[in-house]
């Protein structure tokens, strides 16, 4: 959700139901003073100033009531969803992702992903084992190429 077009949008609906409910009210006593009083125009005029008055403080009154039923949880929710935008953010730093890593680079204590079969069909480490010396040895001998490890996803720090 776009801030900037959310604030805009509730300006103008505000706007825009002052506006009807103004000229609601505007045309709405004009013609009942046109009815009961014919084309005076000191009637005419004194009565749609009031009318304009009276329904401006009913769309302003209205405006309240659609702020507080309508604006306020549309702004909740968008603060909500930008929390929880930042939330995920911030978890990043600490997910792991899958890293492909050449059979030649495994050290001791990194985390297999999957499980890994020899040509043979032989199950030689399970998924999510941690890697000893001997398993290292076990896949090299058996000619394992690479191996999807457990890698720590950071996000730099603003001192990086």
């Amino acid at each position: 959700m776009d801030k900037v077009r959310l604030y805009h949008d509730i300006a103008r609906v505000k706007k825009q139901m002052f506006a009807i409910v103004s000229l609601a009210g505007f045309l709405t006593v004009g013609a009942a003073t046109v009815i009961g009083h014919g084309f005076n125009f000191v009637y005419l005029f004194r009565n749609s100033i009031i009318a304009i008055i009276a329904f401006g403080g009913l769309a302003y009154i209205w405006g309240v009531i659609y702020e507080k039923i309508v604006e306020a949880p549309l702004i909740d929710s968008y603060r909500a969803e930008a929390k929880q935008r930042i939330d995920e953010l911030k978890n990043m730093g600490s997910q792991r992702m899958a890293m492909k890593v050449s059979a030649s680079e495994l050290t001791p204590n990194m985390k297999v992903i999957d499980p890994i079969y020899s040509k043979e069909g032989a199950l030689l480490v399970r998924g999510g084992a941690s890697l000893t010396e001997r398993l290292i040895k076990i896949l090299k001998d058996n000619n394992i190429q690479q191996v999807a490890v457990e890698a720590k996803r950071t996000i730099p720090s603003e001192s990086d």
